[in-house]
């Protein structure tokens, strides 16, 4: 939207030792599972020994289309959601700096299972004194993100297309049919939401303090909650962990120029607040500044199983993107471990939960326009079994399931520009060993 930091101010604000103060996903995608007996605690988690057949699926894919009409980079598939058999996909760029920047308004698509077409959802306002007509987009630069929180489909509004800063936005997905609330005060930008103890909860990018709002309607109207005791402007990631509810914003990893210390947002079941020190060395295990990269760091993608929270982290990137770095395993605040995966150079870009197990989404870039994408799976989270993979000309973004077929939508990188970003492909479970069913 309007006012984003270009990168030759990142560049000053990094000379100066100010830091990158104005970079912003969570997405469980399924009900969590009933506790299951603790693994015994082993310093990190470790890969399994134990033989396991994988199976390349290269040659069985199914392409499947490629529904958006932007420029590649805009085309990224940043999220898909199962939802009433129907597969939703996030697309766009939300970016002032090119290569598609500020690529809205987005058209609001899923893939239907059933009959194995896309679709374009109708968009309506629910307020009629605000432009009443029905489209068929999202007023965003980006839908980064789509959120089932009891029972109904949401879309965190990103970052709105040329509206004014003294809303922000939210969508509901009602029938078949999308209704926008512009309700969400200073909501420049509103990177996530969360259901919990009967409210709901929005994490926002403002241009003062990272902040979270509070419903206690359903969203038909908020209230400031509580700003985080931190650097940066951007609320990105709200999460829950030991029945607690976090809001985070940017960290520090591990470093010899800066303190890695900083805070997290606490909410208890009474819905009492504080803020609670993290450090990066700790929710960001492995990860450790590299000179001459942007040090500032988030939590993204995250799904919880048994007791635990499963999350990928990584760089805050062309303004407020993930750049994967580590995907790990907490226990509670401050207590995380990193995944060794087998491929020690894959990267993680998207997790599943269903029922027992938990799936991740990684890729290992060969050489240009080679990319060896897998999928491991786990029942404990010490054991990741690689179940399929496959090569393509760039690298699979995000995945979803459904009566047991993976469908994955490709990405790319802005220095990459791949024709292919866009694509949805699809593994039939037939072509998949029987141990990941």
């Amino acid at each position: 939207m309007q006012r984003k930091v270009t990168w030759t101010a990142i560049l000053l604000a990094l000379v100066a030792g100010a830091g990158w103060m104005f970079t912003g996903n969570s997405k469980p995608k399924t009900n969590t599972p009933a506790a299951r007996p603790e693994t015994a605690d082993r310093g990190t988690v470790q890969v399994s020994n134990a033989p396991f057949q994988s199976v390349d699926v290269t040659h069985r894919l199914e392409l499947l289309g490629k529904p958006f009409k932007k420029s590649p980079y805009a085309n990224n598939v940043w999220d898909m959601q199962l939802y009433n058999g129907k597969i939703y996909l996030g697309h766009g760029n939300s970016s002032n700096v090119g290569p598609a920047q500020n690529a809205g308004p987005i058209p609001v698509i899923y893939f239907d299972t059933a009959n194995a077409q896309f679709e374009t959802q109708a968009v309506t306002n629910s307020n009629p004194s605000i432009v009443p007509s029905t489209r068929k987009y999202v007023d965003e630069e980006q839908i980064d993100l789509f959120k089932v929180m009891n029972g109904k489909l949401y879309i965190p509004g990103h970052d709105s297309d040329g509206e004014s800063w003294d809303w922000g936005n939210f969508y509901r997905l009602d029938g078949e049919v999308w209704t926008k609330y512009r309700n969400l005060p200073k909501g420049v930008h509103v990177y996530d939401l969360a259901y919990y103890k009967g409210k709901m909860f929005a994490a926002l990018g403002t241009e003062t303090k990272p902040t979270v709002l509070i419903s206690h309607n359903e969203g038909e109207s908020w209230q400031h909650f509580a700003t985080i005791n931190t650097f940066g402007f951007r609320a990105y990631t709200l999460f829950e962990i030991q029945g607690k509810l976090y809001a985070s914003a940017m960290m520090y990893p591990a470093n010899k120029l800066w303190n890695d210390k900083t805070n997290i947002l606490e909410i208890n079941e009474r819905l009492e607040k504080r803020d609670v020190v993290i450090y990066g060395s700790k929710m960001l295990p492995g990860l450790t500044y590299q000179q001459g990269t942007v040090p500032y760091n988030k939590i993204g993608k995250n799904i919880n199983f048994n007791n635990k929270l499963v999350y990928i982290a990584g760089g805050v990137f062309n303004d407020s993107q993930l750049l994967p770095k580590s995907l790990n395993v907490m226990t509670d605040i401050n207590q995380a471990k990193r995944v060794n995966l087998p491929d020690a150079n894959a990267l993680p870009t998207d997790l599943l939960v269903r029922s027992d197990k938990v799936y991740v989404l990684t890729y290992t870039r060969k050489q240009a326009n080679v990319y060896v994408n897998r999928v491991y799976q786990t029942s404990d989270l010490t054991a990741w079994d690689e179940i399929l993979r496959f090569t393509q000309d760039t690298y699979a973004k995000s995945f979803e399931e459904h009566d047991g077929d993976f469908y994955f939508g490709l990405g790319t990188d802005p220095d990459v520009g791949s024709a292919s970003s866009g694509k949805l492909l699809r593994v039939n479970r037939y072509d998949i060993p029987a141990k990941s069913n």
